[in-house]
């Protein structure tokens, strides 16, 4: 994901001489060196200085730059004051660029990339995408420097899954992608950074004869509600998986959304737990989480376990 972020920084750097990096002591980390190589005038790095980071960058768009602050997912907390209050209430065109959001491997406790959404998602204004693949990373990095006001990207430090046609599509605001709708019972809606998971799992459900549909979210916000109602109304069970904390995240959020307008449904939401993480690989953290395949295909047995109300097979 970090590469996919580099030459897309590249690509719209190219075409808009706006276009100004910012990173905080971490430009090898977020893949900015290429981009400081090409434009070394155009490249900022402010030092261990996130906070300084941010205000910059409001002042470089207030300017008419179309600045974009590449920063680690667990230290953009050091800087959500400043992301408030000198750029979303400002509403100036200010792109974060979130690595390593999610679990991050080999890092320690540090580094794990999980309280980004719960902080920033009840900010006025501000959009959150989740790019799942090279593809919806280069369309997601153009839409946001389109925008008249701040735009996050959030993604793990891990390799790109498999390109899906799904994520090839158009970006529609609000709304995400189906990228298995074979009509199964039960819906696997996911962020972009545990697609890959997800996709295994789902491998996984069908060599069992179990197969599952699934949709990723793309937006975190905004979020279409009516339309994701409409495309999850055919299921009787959902479960919903997030990269990030469970507390005041998107899947806790949307599971609450879809018992009310869809009573009956029955839901599970896989996130993570109110704990530090350990140092551990990708793998091994998702499993301490309980949000590896493996998992995520017995929340899916669970669910079907069950009978929903008025659920009519």
């Amino acid at each position: 994901f970090t590469e996919a972020f580099s030459h897309g920084m590249l690509d719209c750097a190219s075409r808009d001489r706006r276009v100004v990096a910012i990173t905080a002591a971490m430009a090898k980390g977020t893949g900015l060196v290429p981009f400081q190589h090409r434009f070394p005038d155009r490249f900022y790095d402010v030092g261990i200085a996130e906070q300084h980071a941010v205000t910059f960058a409001a002042g470089l768009a207030a300017g008419g730059l179309r600045p974009v602050v590449a920063i680690y997912s667990t230290f953009i907390q050091r800087a959500v004051d400043q992301v408030i209050h000198d750029v979303a209430l400002q509403h100036l065109p200010v792109v974060f660029a979130l690595d390593r959001a999610g679990p991050v491997q080999d890092d320690g406790e540090t580094h794990q990339g999980l309280y980004d959404v719960s902080l920033l998602r009840p900010v006025p204004g501000i959009s959150i995408l989740t790019p799942a693949s090279v593809a919806e990373m280069q369309a997601m990095l153009a839409w946001a420097m389109g925008q008249e006001g701040p735009v996050i990207l959030r993604f793990p430090k891990a390799a790109c899954p498999t390109e899906q046609e799904a994520f090839l599509l158009p970006l529609e605001p609000g709304r995400g992608v189906f990228t298995q709708r074979d009509g199964s019972d039960t819906l696997i809606v996911c962020t972009g950074g545990m697609y890959a998971e997800v996709h295994e799992a789902s491998n996984l459900l069908a060599r069992a004869g179990n197969p599952v549909d699934s949709y990723v979210l793309r937006f975190i916000k905004p979020l279409d509600e009516d339309y994701f109602i409409e495309s999850i109304r055919p299921y009787g069970r959902v479960v919903f998986v997030e990269d990030g904390v469970r507390t005041g995240g998107v899947s806790e959020w949307l599971a609450s959304l879809t018992r009310d307008r869809l009573p009956g449904t029955l839901t599970d939401v896989l996130a993570f737990d109110e704990l530090f993480y350990p140092q551990g690989t990708r793998s091994e953290i998702l499993v301490s989480a309980g949000l590896s395949a493996n998992h995520i295909a017995d929340s899916v047995r669970n669910l079907r376990a069950e009978k929903p109300a008025g659920y009519r097979q």
